[in-house]
């Protein structure tokens, strides 16, 4: 079957399509960078689609962001608008589907892992012929209908959820049913790359991986979300909440103990070991990954337990078994009655049971203070995206995804894997990008001497007074955020992120900034506003990169750098440090310019912006910078 093409291909999206084919037909990888404006979503599937059609292979495309998923339903719907009949659902979590928590206060207040719990009692209750959830009745009783009424439209998972809340039946169960017949199925990376919740979905879709297709959107992102998402933490504040629940339910270990002093125990040893490992001036310091006798002169948790509880290691595992097993009973009460489900002391006891019994090399040991914390930090994120190699084939792709090899590497793609770097297809002279060489954000500068930061502020309110449009500012960090906007002498409105701010006045901002004409947008690279958010035309035409946003020195990022070293042949600083730093760099400048009718100027305050010439090909070294901002705007 031929698909119908929705546009008419350009030269350099014909050969990215041939390309992506190409790399299908061998079960093959390919990492593609290409800049914004270039088609990405669209030449993806395109490329794609024909083994869906033809060989009956299926495409999981996997997003970050709602705006990403709007965009890959924008292509499908117009696929199909051309003549196609693709079947495609999206996917998000009960947090974002159920219609039941607007209903149930206990729901709502819940976690993902509580809203299970309570999604399976009511349903539960449902099927007996209870209460149980309105939604989920309806569902059991209209499923044989369901897939011929639903599975012709292709909708947003939020377009979804209030169609089907209307309608009266449960989105969740709805969106799985569908699945089945789905050819595409776009999924937030946590129902993919999370091997339990992997499972689950390719059970719905009734397939095996070796029959999906891999689409990765913002693929830059990967490698940071997979070891965040392998690591873990326990928080001083969760076992001072156990306590109180165990005093609440008075359970008791097993010869009658009490399992507040074992508690109480594991409260000392974070404090003892926050003075013996973390120094005056850090936030962290590095434990030991390996348990040593309790006489050592390296204290781990394990041997502050030991010695502190006069226990065996055996006993201090059993105890945490224990532990965790109350905290199931906890939730099962609560469940009972109709209540969220929530367990500190069970998660303070499945901690300790996976530290206790994980010692990977991939991994290291941390304990932090603000909050006070025990944490377990993956390094490594092929932990979690290993398993690429078992799929039909994979397309990573990105506007700044370089360097590709080591993107490749990080997450475990073949070596023969296809690298695929396509440059901007808009007009050179549509866009400037310049940096300044008087000026840095070097720490050793910052620190030995007062005048480097005045420099910089001085630099800032000559260029933000001399341009008339919106302007956005990007800085590496909070900290130098708020410094700025304290020292800076700006009359124009100033719209900015702040860090925990939530979406959605986040968007508010965003848009408010887009709606004035003369004002100033302040954020952080890596940051929400300098990634996946577009300012079309006019409403941002220029941005000023304040410094290089390197990784903040200290244990967890010297570990880091230490293990790149080992694992990657001695690409530590440039996997762990520089590469990182660029790509948000290029990810923030990339805000400017986003269509072809789009004029916009970039500016990198820091002398050290030199050394990226590889990846800033573009890059000019300003001499006059008031004047070079004006000849292209008078242009």
């Amino acid at each position: 079957m031929k698909l119908k093409l929705p546009y008419t291909l350009r030269d350099n999206q014909k050969e990215t399509i041939a390309s992506i084919r190409s790399t299908i037909e061998n079960k093959n990888h390919i990492v593609l960078e290409s800049p914004t404006g270039s088609g990405k979503t669209f030449t993806s599937l395109a490329a794609t689609l024909p083994f869906v059609l033809d060989k009956g292979l299926k495409i999981i495309y996997c997003v970050r962001t709602n705006s990403q998923q709007k965009q890959v339903i924008h292509e499908l719907k117009q696929f199909n608008e051309a003549g196609n009949s693709i079947k495609a659902v999206a996917i998000q979590g009960r947090d974002s589907l159920c219609p039941q928590q607007n209903f149930d206060t206990e729901l709502k207040k819940s976690n993902w892992s509580e809203k299970s719990k309570i999604c399976k009692s009511l349903k539960i209750q449902a099927k007996l012929g209870e209460a149980g959830c309105q939604f989920y009745r309806k569902f059991l009783r209209d499923t044989k209908s369901l897939i011929n009424d639903w599975s012709t439209e292709i909708l947003t998972a939020q377009e979804f959820s209030k169609k089907a809340e209307k309608a009266g039946i449960c989105p969740y169960e709805l969106n799985k049913l569908l699945l089945k017949d789905a050819q595409v199925v776009i999924v937030p990376y946590v129902y993919f790359f999370e091997e339990f919740v992997r499972k689950y979905v390719l059970g719905w879709m009734g397939t095996s991986i070796d029959k999906v297709i891999t689409i990765i959107d913002e693929a830059h992102n990967l490698p940071d979300w997979a070891r965040s998402a392998a690591s873990d933490s326990m928080t001083l504040e969760s076992i001072n909440r156990a306590v109180s629940e165990v005093k609440e339910y008075g359970y008791l270990l097993p010869e009658g103990q009490d399992p507040v002093k074992f508690l109480n125990f594991v409260e000392a040893s974070i404090e003892k070991l926050s003075e013996e490992h973390i120094l005056d001036e850090e936030e962290e310091g590095h434990l030991p990954s390996h348990i040593v006798s309790p006489d050592s002169d390296v204290p781990t948790f394990e041997t502050e337990m030991m010695s502190l509880g006069k226990m065996t290691l055996f006993r201090l595992k059993q105890y945490s078994t224990e532990i965790a097993k109350m905290g199931q009973m906890t939730r099962q009460s609560l469940l009972d009655k109709g209540k969220r489900p929530r367990s500190y002391l069970g998660s303070v006891g499945d901690f300790l049971c996976r530290w206790l019994d994980s010692i990977e090399s991939h991994t290291i040991r941390l304990i932090g203070k603000n909050p006070l914390r025990l944490e377990k930090v993956c390094l490594d994120p092929r932990v979690m995206t290993g398993f690429l190699d078992d799929t039909a084939g994979v397309v990573s792709m990105s506007g700044t995804i370089s360097p590709l090899d080591m993107f490749r590497d990080l997450v475990g793609l073949r070596p023969d894997s296809i690298l695929l770097r396509k440059q901007s297809v808009f007009p050179v002279n549509n866009k400037k990008v310049v940096y300044l060489t008087d000026v840095t954000t070097s720490y050793r500068e910052l620190n030995n001497k007062s005048s480097t930061w005045d420099k910089i502020i001085a630099k800032l309110d000559l260029m933000i007074t001399n341009f008339g449009g919106n302007i956005a500012l990007f800085f590496p960090s909070y900290k130098l955020l708020e410094l700025a906007l304290q020292s800076l002498k700006i009359k124009k409105p100033i719209y900015r992120e702040y860090s925990g701010m939530d979406q959605e006045e986040l968007m508010r901002t965003v848009e408010s900034f887009k709606s004035d004409t003369s004002a100033v947008l302040a954020g952080v690279m890596g940051g929400r506003l300098a990634e996946g958010i577009d300012y079309p035309d006019t409403t941002l035409e220029m941005a000023i990169i304040v410094g290089i946003p390197y990784p903040a020195p200290g244990v967890r990022q010297n570990a880091l750098q230490h293990y790149y070293d080992i694992s990657f042949n001695g690409q530590g600083w440039k996997f762990a440090v520089e590469s990182p730093a660029v790509r948000k760099l290029l990810q923030a400048a990339g805000r400017v310019v986003r269509s072809e009718t789009d004029r916009g100027f970039i500016v990198i305050a820091d002398s050290r912006t030199g050394r990226f010439l590889e990846y800033i090909p573009e890059l000019e070294q300003s001499d006059d910078i008031v004047s070079e901002i004006g000849e292209f705007f008078e242009a």
